[in-house]
């Protein structure tokens, strides 16, 4: 699904939270077999936790450590019911927290554990998924950027002014910074005060999340480039060149960068000199792109690609991977969770597959949620449990599944 189709599929969510794992999958779902081009599956990355910004962590891997992984089957443990028909975006999560927008009015921070709300903001146009660190969440809306307290929401600053459409990227907070793409420009924020450390242009709008490695920032713009930061000072460090707009994010790990174009050419670049290792090219408009060290996953509008991350080579793929305006994907423990499609209908539900194999350990179908929820802007993962937001005939929602 693109981006735009998007108004034809936003719908809204019951609250039902009885959920049932199924086994009746479409043909289409299975996953190819592992090429025998691709080496051993032996992931690198070990991830972080929480997952505090849309791909996880700064770096934008996806991954998160195998103890927050939980074993299929998974079961419902609540629905937090979200006002607002326009959609919504994949959450962040604390350790005691979940933050999510309905990309209309408001803003809600609610209890991990218990799925009631905490908090929630009346706040105009929210746009993309909030970033969260030591204590402040960090989001964008249309005209400016926006610093919470996350523990009870009240506003602690606010930053530049800039056009940020609705499918903008998303901020990534470090330490003491918050790194926001906002109309033109990639623009660092002191996390304690907004003042803006420093401030990349290029003149076309930037709308890719950053990730950020040691001392260098990552972004990618749909001037087609791909930047390399001086994460203190904002100086351009490289520059590599692509074969259209970036609006992909960036996920970095070991010694390489992945991302991807809107023409659908995923890439693999040196992270210290910004040499290409590899391209691949692959049907449809890619979505998100995540990694463990061995695959690049990559994510389109209608498949899921794991692509060898030495050389690009694909090692599975599957049609299952229901792939909206703001889909994604998590990575732990040797599993890959993911939103799948739904059968006949436009709706999402959610898929536990091998990393290795792509063979599908689990899934459930959208309808075992009462009113049909579609679970598919997300999923993250985080202390040992799913959580996903969507919509259906009712209502937008939040859920969690462990």
């Amino acid at each position: 699904m693109n981006r735009r189709r998007f108004l034809e599929a936003v719908g809204t969510v019951g609250t039902g939270t009885a959920l049932a794992g199924c086994n009746g999958f479409a043909s289409d779902g299975t996953a190819d077999l592992r090429a025998d081009a691709c080496g051993e599956y032996e992931p690198t990355v070990d991830g972080t936790s929480p997952w505090r910004t849309v791909c996880g962590n700064p770096d934008g891997t996806g991954v998160v450590p195998a103890d927050d992984a939980p074993d299929p089957p998974l079961t419902g443990d609540w629905t937090f019911p979200i006002d607002g028909v326009s959609g919504t975006t994949r959450p962040v999560v604390t350790s005691t927290r979940v933050f999510t927008h309905d990309m209309d009015a408001t803003f809600y921070a609610v209890d991990s554990e218990t799925g009631e709300g905490v908090w929630s903001r009346a706040i105009d146009e929210p746009r993309g998924s909030p970033a969260v660190g030591n204590g402040v969440v960090v989001l964008i809306r249309e005209g400016e950027v926006l610093a919470l307290d996350a523990e009870n929401g009240t506003t602690l600053w606010t930053g530049p002014d800039g056009h940020a459409g609705l499918f903008w990227g998303s901020p990534i907070v470090h330490e003491d910074v918050a790194y926001v793409p906002i109309d033109l420009s990639l623009v660092a924020l002191d996390l304690g005060d907004g003042n803006v450390r420093w401030t990349h242009t290029t003149g076309h709008e930037t709308t890719g999340t950053p990730a950020r490695v040691g001392d260098t920032v990552f972004y990618g713009d749909t001037d087609t480039y791909l930047y390399a930061l001086d994460s203190a000072t904002g100086e351009e460090r490289w520059r590599f060149k692509t074969d259209g707009p970036i609006e992909s994010n960036v996920s970095a790990v070991d010694d390489a960068v992945f991302f991807a174009t809107e023409a659908g050419t995923a890439y693999g670049v040196d992270r210290t000199t910004g040499t290409l290792q590899w391209e691949q090219s692959v049907d449809g408009e890619i979505r998100v792109v995540a990694s463990d060290g061995a695959h690049a996953y990559v994510g389109t509008d209608e498949r899921l690609y794991a692509l060898q991350a030495s050389d690009g080579i694909e090692c599975w793929s599957t049609g299952a991977y229901a792939g909206a305006y703001d889909s994604g994907l998590a990575v732990a423990d040797g599993r890959v969770y993911a939103p799948k499609t739904s059968g006949r209908t436009a709706r999402a539900g959610l898929m536990v597959l091998n990393a290795a194999t792509g063979e599908r350990q689990w899934a459930t179908d959208y309808r075992a949620y009462e009113r049909g929820t579609d679970l598919g802007m997300g999923p993250v993962v985080a202390d040992g449990a799913v959580y996903a937001t969507g919509g259906g005939p009712g209502t937008l929602a939040l859920v969690r599944l462990s």
